[in-house]
């Protein structure tokens, strides 16, 4: 942050820190009175990255920025990062003209978009803007995002009992997978599952899962309320002791083709000859939050490949491409 807060004094451009460290904005004004009258164009990345123990040795090789030690390279979301400052600088030094323009970094995106969930939002003016943090060659587009909750329970019950506490468990986890066997649209899946002898002799189970679906979280919630029906039913019959909580992960979002921010960024690839594509990203990004908070936000891929593994990378080529679309969009904006 102190970097980024740095590089914007220096090309001279004002930048806000949000409440609580969850980000910065960077506006930089319309080139002229007429261009004032264009929609802001918001362009977001985030500053942090999955956390390695081993910071990264940077290395270019064969034309790919990547690492010499086993450490994560951390382009993402870098690359978004590094192509907005870029973009950020070209259009200070130059005077192609253009509309209000704000660059949008967040924090603790990997640690369930908490910078974007935190944005104070009345530093922003944006109509719409570009999340610039998915893997894959730029060009790339995703439209929509799934809704993801976070759903945990706790069985626990008294020893001598008809059936230990995981059994009971698995009795319920088997009702679930044969309720929602047949919908489309909607997965349950556990990731944790683990029981243990507490001190006063009972038995106890953790279930940790997620809850993923294709909609808003309005037409989710029923399949939720039934998951939980289920464990509390499966608990009063064997005289267990339920307990749950749900986390709202992310929000479902869907960008019609057709919404002005898709057909400008269509347009801008169009003129660069780069070959668009629609895709679905398993996991979400700060777009998700955005568009939950009434900011309508495409998410453009970055260039960059193996994300949060030891062999991320990124083409300079892929660099070069995603600072010019940024450039691009601007431009065919305000013609």
């Amino acid at each position: 942050m102190t970097y980024v807060q740095t590089f914007f004094k220096e090309i001279g451009i004002a930048a806000k820190l949000s409440k609580q460290q969850s980000g910065i904005v960077a506006t930089l004004p319309a080139t002229n009175e007429a261009m004032e009258q264009l929609p802001v164009i918001a362009f977001s990345a985030h500053l942090d990255t999955m956390f390695f123990s081993e910071s990264p040795e940077v290395i270019i090789t064969n034309g790919y920025i990547e690492t010499a030690n086993k450490a994560n390279l951390g382009a993402d979301d870098k690359a978004g990062v590094a192509a907005i400052l870029a973009a950020a600088r070209w259009l200070t030094k130059n005077d192609q003209p253009h509309g209000p323009i704000e660059f949008l970094l967040t924090t603790k995106e990997e640690e369930g978009l908490t910078g974007a969930k935190l944005f104070d939002l009345d530093i922003v003016d944006a109509s719409f803007g570009y999340c610039l943090d998915a893997p894959g060659a730029v060009g790339g587009m995703i439209h929509t995002s799934k809704t993801h909750l976070q759903l945990d329970f706790w069985m626990e019950v008294g020893v001598p009992h008809e059936k230990s506490a995981i059994q009971v468990a698995r009795e319920a986890m088997k009702k679930i997978r044969t309720t929602f066997s047949h919908d489309v649209g909607i997965a349950w899946q556990v990731y944790h599952f683990g029981g243990e002898i507490l001190e006063n002799g009972n038995e106890k189970v953790t279930i940790l899962s997620e809850f993923v679906a294709d909609f808003p979280l309005q037409e989710c919630l029923p399949y939720v309320e039934q998951i939980k029906q289920i464990f509390i039913e499966t608990g009063v019959t064997y005289k267990a002791d339920v307990q749950d909580v749900t986390h709202m992960s992310y929000h479902h979002f869907s960008l019609p083709e057709t919404a002005y921010l898709c057909k400008l960024a269509i347009k801008a690839m169009q003129t660069l000859g780069i070959p668009e594509k629609a895709l679905q990203l398993e996991g979400g990004t700060d777009a998700n939050v955005f568009n939950d908070r009434g900011i309508p936000f495409l998410v453009l891929s970055t260039g960059f490949q193996n994300p949060h593994t030891t062999s991320e990378r990124i083409a300079v080529t892929e660099l070069e491409k995603l600072t010019s679309l940024i450039l691009e969009i601007v431009k065919t904006a305000a013609k």
